[in-house]
């Protein structure tokens, strides 16, 4: 009984100090996360070469990759974001306008001095959000902090990445020796169980983020919506939270697309687009990259990523899809393992 209060102790103390320091975790996280997703094509490509060889060349392949959508796309966002914050004494304008119009086509009969009042409250609403979030994303892309990260990412990232990836089958094989040996053929089925649930989800999601990213970024900048690319990204991105994801894109695409007073045309393509990428996803790459072996249940995603973002941030938002697929497969063994007892059967135990 001591010895199991001490172990609760213990792990208690251990997920308080990993709070306590979520924020230098991140690039550490990242990348044990990058190993694991790399794992199967350094395996492949260990068959031809020494392993640390085929480890270097995956992470020098990726650090190439992620240096050069930076190179690429970050100016870009930059140039849409402060075109935006720009814009903004122009949208607040058209923000009161469309009010305006709203309330004289309803037939509310508002007097001159109580237009101007809801016109001040309007325009000062308005302007305080969209400074505040036309700053923010100016911070984001463009801040001090901002850049301190991502080189802190692009510099302790790939070591960790590398060395991570290269000792891979030696970090399985120690974690295995922990494990009592009487209890490692369990453990073994239940950790197989836990990696076809994060490998469909994670590597098969982040897929179909990507693809979408790309798809919905280069839709509506052909469309020719203002911060269509930025839109599109974040619509992509978005798509692992189940509906809230693909909403927030639409809802923005269309505030956006009132705003910037759109055609005709437009609209029917900017709807085709939305459309089309809802059936691409829900039809085509879902099914394809994912699967259904994932077993996770959208509310379950939902409440997970909240969780994870009010116990420790961005650190934690990054971490709760995995840590909830580790407990839903955890329940699920726990519940199997339940319904044997002789308390679920309704026998009496000799």
């Amino acid at each position: 009984m001591n010895k199991t209060i001490a172990l609760w102790c213990c792990l208690a103390l251990i997920i308080w100090f990993v709070i306590q320091i979520s924020g230098i975790l991140l690039p550490f996280v990242l990348g044990f996360i990058f190993a694991y997703a790399l794992n199967p094509v350094v395996k492949k490509m260990s068959k031809k070469m020494p392993r640390g060889a085929a480890t270097g060349l995956a992470v020098c392949g990726l650090t190439i990759l992620t240096i050069l959508l930076i190179l690429i796309l970050v100016p870009v966002l930059q140039t849409q974001v402060m075109d935006f914050i720009v814009k903004i004494p122009n949208l607040v304008s058209l923000i009161w306008e469309k009010m305006r119009n709203l309330l004289t086509y309803t037939g509310h009969h508002v007097s001159e001095q109580q237009l101007t009042q809801l016109s001040e409250s309007v325009s000062e609403t308005a302007l305080t959000v969209f400074q505040g979030l036309g700053g923010a994303l100016r911070r984001i892309i463009s801040g001090s902090v901002a850049f301190f990260s991502v080189v802190s990412l692009l510099l302790i990232t790939p070591v960790v990445l590398f060395y991570v990836l290269r000792d891979w089958p030696k970090i399985i094989s120690k974690t295995k020796e922990i494990v009592p040996m009487k209890k490692r053929s369990k453990m073994e089925e239940i950790v197989s169980d836990i990696n076809t649930t994060l490998a469909g989800f994670i590597r098969g999601q982040a897929s179909v983020c990507l693809i979408l990213a790309i798809y919905y970024a280069t839709g509506l900048s052909l469309v020719g919506l203002n911060m269509g690319l930025l839109v599109g990204m974040l619509t992509g991105i978005l798509i692992f939270i189940p509906y809230i994801g693909y909403g927030i894109g639409l809802c923005l695409s269309v505030l956006l697309g009132l705003l910037q007073g759109l055609t005709g045309t437009q609209w029917l393509f900017l709807g085709g687009i939305f459309l089309v990428g809802q059936i691409l996803e829900g039809y085509f790459l879902t099914p394809y990259l994912v699967g259904k072996r994932v077993g996770l249940h959208p509310v379950w995603v939902i409440f997970a990523l909240l969780a994870g973002g009010m116990v420790a941030g961005p650190l934690g938002v990054l971490l709760a899809v995995p840590v909830s697929a580790v407990l839903g497969v955890l329940i699920r063994h726990l519940l199997s393992w339940y319904r044997t007892t002789a308390f679920f059967k309704g026998t009496k135990t000799k």
